[in-house]
């Protein structure tokens, strides 16, 4: 009768520790959202400045393979005259609407190379001029912009992506956003993906 328990409680030890050890290797459904920041500069028809950038998106994984990413997101931007030495003062925020495709052009284990195109609406508004010493002598006053613009978007990225894990890093060491009228974005950005869990494992 000591054998039997004993060996019933081996038995539910080691199925305990197969049902824990389950529980630790969670299963992650095709969406994740993506957050991220850069740093770059833009050119438009009255701006110029660089500036910090953030980014928060959704994605989600498309066929069997899942190397298609869909990608709904939104840029955020402050720009300034800071480095630049031959413009006008300026101090302006940019909020870019975009919607992307990535796909996995090279994919090694882990590892993969990602091209990613796209389409985006961006507003730009903010303060041309602030009446410095400079200002003063070649402008007479400052003034706002407001301005609308619409283009495309390409970049390439290194990404690190584990199933195991639940996070998926990207570096794009550089990303153009280009569009009419007369605007340029480049700028280099790291972002990661967190996955959802999936809702049936």
């Amino acid at each position: 009768m000591k054998t039997l328990i004993l060996t019933l409680l081996i038995l539910f030890a080691f199925n305990s520790q197969k049902l824990f050890s389950q529980d630790t290797q969670p299963v992650f459904s095709k969406k994740s959202v993506k957050v991220g920041f850069g740093y770059g500069f833009n050119e438009g028809k009255y701006e110029d400045g660089v500036g910090l950038l953030y980014s928060i998106g959704w994605n989600k994984s498309l066929g069997k393979k899942q190397r298609f990413r869909l990608n709904p997101n939104l840029l955020l931007g402050g720009f300034s005259a800071d480095f630049i030495t031959d413009i006008r003062d300026q101090y302006y925020r940019t909020s870019s609407y975009g919607l992307n495709m990535h796909f996995d052009l090279i994919r090694f284990r882990s590892l993969a190379i990602v091209v990613t195109a796209g389409a985006f609406v961006n507003y730009s508004r903010g303060l041309l001029g602030t009446g410095g010493d400079d200002e003063a002598t070649n402008f007479r006053s400052s003034s706002y912009f407001y301005r609308l613009t619409a283009g495309g978007y390409a970049s390439a990225a290194l990404r690190f992506d584990s199933p195991k894990h639940r996070i998926a890093w990207e570096l794009r060491p550089l990303s153009v956003q280009h569009g009419y009228p007369y605007y340029t974005l480049g700028f280099m950005h790291l972002s990661a993906d967190i996955k959802l869990f999936a809702r049936n494992k």
